[in-house]
């Protein structure tokens, strides 16, 4: 194959994208990039790597950051808790209690089945829109007594607040806005060059061997990273899938 296949570059997650051009250049490193008139290139992708490397482990390092890591920790378990509570009490013999289940269920789900899924932002606004719901609506308000799910709400209130609240404070102290993703264009460019370059040579040099085992690599890599990503984005998850939890900072 002469062509490299596409990766599903918009849906990396910062840690994702920065692996994943790692893993590129580490490809390269089994070949003679020289004689494949391919350093310059991949020189280019490795300085465009190590500014973007800098940048998000400074990010990774803020002192703010594990805290809010374990903030939203508590507030998955809460979403996850109340969706599991809302399950169970819809179980229950007296239909009081499985009607005002059901009710909470239907808006809970009209705001996504796993809100504890969303990157920062997102599930702290999706959040919102659903405590104002519960909070504002006169018959979620009674349900939620009915079932006796208020204490979990007040939880997931205050932990979103609390979230809220510190994710400004780190956004306010670390990365100016569009810095990372400005690294991300860099990395875009310099390796949408390295490939062409690679493809190029793969329909003109004489000798193409090298030129074809170095896509079929960047094929087989860009193939476990677009899985790991397309399972990640239905809800599911795989042990290959990489992750880290500095990954939604450019939200």
């Amino acid at each position: 194959m002469n062509s490299v296949t596409t990766a599903l570059f918009g849906n990396y997650r910062n840690g994702e994208y920065l692996q994943f051009m790692k893993n590129v250049l580490a490809i390269y490193q089994n070949y003679d990039t020289d004689a494949l008139h391919l350093a310059a290139r991949v020189q280019a992708l490795t300085s465009s790597v190590t500014t973007m490397n800098e940048v998000f482990m400074a990010a990774t390092a803020h002192e703010l950051t594990p805290e809010l890591q374990q903030l939203d920790q508590r507030r998955d378990r809460a979403l996850v808790g109340i969706r599991l509570y809302l399950d169970c009490m819809s179980y229950k013999e007296q239909d009081a209690i499985v009607k005002a289940a059901q009710l909470l269920q239907a808006n809970y789900f009209s705001h996504g089945d796993r809100i504890e899924k969303l990157s920062y932002q997102q599930e702290t606004a999706v959040t919102d829109a659903l405590l104002n719901d519960w909070a504002t609506n006169p018959s979620l308000v009674a349900a939620q007594t009915t079932i006796n799910i208020t204490d979990w709400v007040a939880l997931l209130k205050d932990l979103n607040t609390q979230f809220n609240q510190l994710y400004v404070n780190r956004a306010q102290t670390t990365l100016k806005p569009g810095q990372i993703e400005e690294k991300r264009t860099q990395m875009r460019t310099a390796y949408d060059e390295l490939a062409l370059d690679t493809m190029s040579y793969a329909r003109l040099a004489d000798d193409k061997t090298s030129y074809f085992e170095i896509i079929d690599d960047l094929n087989g890599l860009i193939g476990d990273y677009n899985q790991s990503v397309t399972l990640r984005l239905s809800g599911r998850s795989t042990d290959s899938e990489v992750t880290s939890p500095t990954d939604e900072i450019q939200e």
